[in-house]
């Protein structure tokens, strides 16, 4: 890895060849040609500014759960964002999170303050940016049914400010999948429902311990690789009526006890993964007749 400086956005530094493996749950990808950590909306739209005068194609990486980085990296400028954007604070009836702000930390925030509706995102590792763009969710609930409205940086150097039915939210879907160059700086939630700090946090734990249970112990995952098809059996069960479970290839690994879980045991690359995945589809389409969609995000393909 060289840090040499590039260039010097507003407040930091841009690195050449940064390895991302270390930087995403999976621990697989190569490196990205450049990469910067924005320190507040000016540094965004500073870099953005650079990236686009450069013509250097511009990527986006929070936690990095629920994507998939090519063995090749990433070209252009990658905005790493787990540090970046990190406000948390609240508004009256609102709390207002910058995209950085891990999903956890936005629960337990929400707790602090003596409000439910969040224990949901207790166990889910992405940032709030990534979970607006995907409607990140889980125990049957999702962003949506908590989400105020966000502001959103775009290529023109705009800020958008879109409420959720504008963004058009779904089943792991919304409108910013549409543009994915389109970068979630901030959102906003309503806190509706008082309650008392100590059963938010009892209930926070109990999911959590609920999903350990259901879920690989093994970190070196992305979460779900695949979306539950509407109106059947979840993902994870029609893999496994298909026969992966245990199923190897390289070191990607379907979970034993998750068949929709696609663990890294040692060196997985990239290859590894995308054609297990192709089999898996190829495999539950044949048997079973259904249309696997994926729920990871490959870079950088899905932003080709």
């Amino acid at each position: 890895m060289s840090t040499e400086i590039i260039s010097k956005s507003n407040r930091g530094l841009i690195s050449e060849n940064h390895p991302l493996a270390p930087l995403t749950t999976w621990r697989i990808g190569g490196a990205a040609a450049r990469l910067a950590a924005p320190a507040d909306l000016e540094d965004v739209w500073g870099l953005m500014r650079l990236a686009y005068d450069r013509g250097w194609p511009l990527f986006f990486l929070g936690r990095g759960s629920n994507v998939l980085i090519d063995d090749a990296g990433l070209p252009g400028l990658t905005l790493h964002l787990a540090k970046s954007l990190q406000g948390l604070e609240r508004h009256g009836e609102t709390l207002r999170a910058g995209a950085g702000v891990a999903l956890p930390r936005l629960a337990q925030a929400a707790a602090k303050l003596g409000f439910a509706g969040f224990e949901f995102l207790a166990g889910i590792p992405g940032t709030v940016g990534a979970g607006v763009r995907l409607n990140a969710g889980a125990e049957g609930q999702s962003l949506a049914g908590v989400l105020k409205r966000v502001w959103v940086a775009t290529p023109q150097l705009q800020l958008l400010e879109l409420t959720p039915a504008e963004l058009g939210l779904g089943y792991r879907t919304s409108l910013l999948l549409n543009f994915p160059h389109w970068l979630v700086v901030e959102a906003e939630f309503n806190l509706a429902h008082p309650a008392g700090p100590e059963a938010i946090r009892a209930r926070m734990a109990a999911l959590i311990a609920r999903r350990k249970t259901r879920q690989p112990a093994n970190p070196r995952s992305c979460g779900s690789v695949f979306k539950n098809p509407a109106g059947g059996p979840p993902a994870g069960r029609l893999i496994e009526t298909a026969g992966f479970k245990g199923h190897r290839l390289g070191d990607a690994v379907v979970s034993r006890k998750h068949a929709n879980f696609i663990l890294n045991a040692g060196r997985a690359t990239a290859a590894h993964v995308k054609a297990l995945m192709a089999h898996i589809q190829a495999k539950v389409w044949q048997t079973q007749g259904v249309a696997l969609e994926r729920e990871v995000v490959l870079l950088p393909e899905d932003l080709s």
